[in-house]
């Protein structure tokens, strides 16, 4: 029982391993505030920034009140994260208000992340100070689908960011390490027997 217990250990290692490596992220970043990667045009304080909401500076892609944009990459996104630097924090205040927006995606709906077409809530979690995590809680984004996100700080607006698309593990890839976690599961039963 100890071997097979360790057996399932170290396929489940190396299943959670291969996965990560095989979701293939896309990583961005700009130390300038108006643009990142993949032509994908995000900018800070679109609404007119500190003197249009409660004296809070935002971030958004279009950008907050600029309506929506298209998905550029290949792979599916499950989720989305982001750092901030050189300005305010993250108001977690408005993450609160953002979780139930219903996608508003004005001022009013705080920081959100939204796809609008179908509409899903993404639920967001702030990581850090200026880290913010946004997962999709009912399947992907894909190539072309529209979304929309808003993130408002504490402070003065940051001068830069990076952070990454977390993308989903291929359908084949899922189903190669399923495959390969039943065979190293097996293996272990024929050699206890």
């Amino acid at each position: 029982m100890k071997r097979t217990l360790m057996y399932l250990a170290v396929a489940l290692l190396f299943v959670f391993t291969v996965a990560g490596s095989a979701s293939a992220d896309y990583a961005f970043s700009s130390s300038n505030p108006y643009l990142a990667s993949s032509g994908e045009t995000w900018s800070y304080n679109a609404d007119g920034g500190a003197a249009s909401y409660l004296g809070l500076n935002d971030w958004g892609s279009p950008g907050v009140g600029a309506g929506t944009v298209s998905y550029g990459e290949s792979i599916p996104a499950i989720g989305f994260e982001i750092t901030f630097s050189g300005g305010g924090t993250i108001d977690p205040a408005q993450i609160t208000v953002g979780n139930g927006a219903g996608c508003v995606g004005g001022t009013g709906g705080g920081t959100t992340f939204c796809s609008a077409y179908p509409v899903t809530l993404w639920t967001a979690t702030l990581v850090g100070p200026d880290t913010i995590l946004f997962m999709d809680p009912s399947g992907t984004l894909t190539s072309s689908d529209i979304y929309f996100v808003n993130v408002f700080f504490d402070g003065a607006t940051p001068t830069g960011f990076q952070g990454e698309w977390i993308t989903a593990p291929e359908p084949g890839t899922l189903t190669l390490l399923g495959s390969g976690l039943l065979g190293l599961i097996g293996f272990a039963r024929r050699r206890r027997s």
